[in-house]
């Protein structure tokens, strides 16, 4: 149970942490976090046993938390995608196809068990059952297979990393998702096992599931929570860098921009857009080549808005 509090603790924490630096931006991953958060503390002990009465006794918070997760790794695999530039429609649509099924098999595997009273070890009690095993298996292979495919998502694209935080955030995540793809090897034996009587081999298994369960959990939280704070890293050097290109622009235009009349801008990469585009005006209108200073002040406000392109 210690371990449940203390995961619970984190992905509070983290849920917290990620709605706030992700205030006007896309919160795929702060969703993510929030139900995986919601997943591993409605099933602290202490909670459960409070919190499954009041649904009938029979193990409902059970079949919701395991909900939860599918539809949290569901909401893990959309998110790193769009977070490393990886998101296409099809890929949204099969997520979304794959997430019903699974739900939709879950949900009908545990109507059809013959479900005992409330219990802080269901499938202990329960996995004698072939329902039991459909229920198991069906969401651990999705959870399984999804996190693999985050995993390799995000290998294809740790070259495109920008910060030291991206690269590490990159690689928590590929570790979540092998361990990820070891629990659902051992869950699906275990599951098997239970249904055919050899309780000695889920007994013998029971030490890779304790590690591989909630080591793909926290790899994959601390991995999504890089990501995000790598984000912001990058987000506030390209900030700087759109500053110091206007303040080294702005001389520059003085002295030989045009004023084509641009209608007011707040946004940093306009302004230096529409200064770098004046520049280049009065220059072509004066008829005289920049000098070299000159140009390499245009090349750097150019490479600055490129990165701004880059993490917008």
């Amino acid at each position: 149970m210690i371990l449940a509090v203390a995961q619970a603790l984190v992905l509070v924490a983290g849920s917290v942490i990620l709605l706030r630096l992700q205030r006007g931006q896309d919160r795929t991953l702060a969703v993510t976090f929030l139900l995986f958060a919601a997943t591993v503390v409605t099933n602290v002990d202490p909670l459960y046993r409070w919190l499954d009465p009041l649904l009938g006794g029979q193990n409902v918070v059970t079949v919701l938390s395991d909900c939860l997760m599918v539809a949290g790794t569901s909401t893990l695999l959309w998110g790193v995608a769009k977070a490393v530039g990886a998101a296409r429609p099809w890929l949204r649509t099969t997520i979304v196809i794959a997430c019903v099924v699974v739900v939709v098999v879950v949900v009908g595997a545990f109507v059809a068990l013959d479900r005992p009273a409330t219990t802080t070890t269901f499938m202990l009690v329960a996995g004698d059952q072939p329902a039991a095993a459909v229920y198991s298996i069906a969401q651990t292979a999705y959870l399984g297979t999804a996190l693999a495919a985050t995993a390799v998502i995000c290998v294809l694209h740790l070259r495109e990393a920008r910060t030291a935080a991206d690269r590490l955030g990159l690689w928590f995540i590929v570790l979540g998702g092998v361990l990820g793809v070891v629990r659902m090897v051992v869950v699906v034996v275990m599951d098997l096992a239970h249904v055919a009587g050899r309780l000695d081999v889920t007994h013998a298994l029971s030490l890779p599931y304790d590690v591989t369960t909630p080591g793909a959990v926290l790899c994959t939280a601390s991995g999504m929570l890089l990501l995000v704070i790598g984000h912001q890293v990058a987000r506030r050097r390209t900030s700087r860098r759109l500053d110091a290109a206007l303040a080294a622009l702005e001389p520059l235009h003085e002295r030989i921009g045009t004023d084509n009349a641009y209608p007011e801008s707040t946004d940093a990469a306009t302004r230096v857009s529409r200064l770098i585009v004046e520049i280049n005006d009065g220059a072509r209108r004066a008829r005289r080549p920049l000098d070299p200073d000159d140009r390499a002040v245009l090349a750097a406000a150019e490479s600055a808005l490129d990165d701004a392109a880059g993490t917008a």
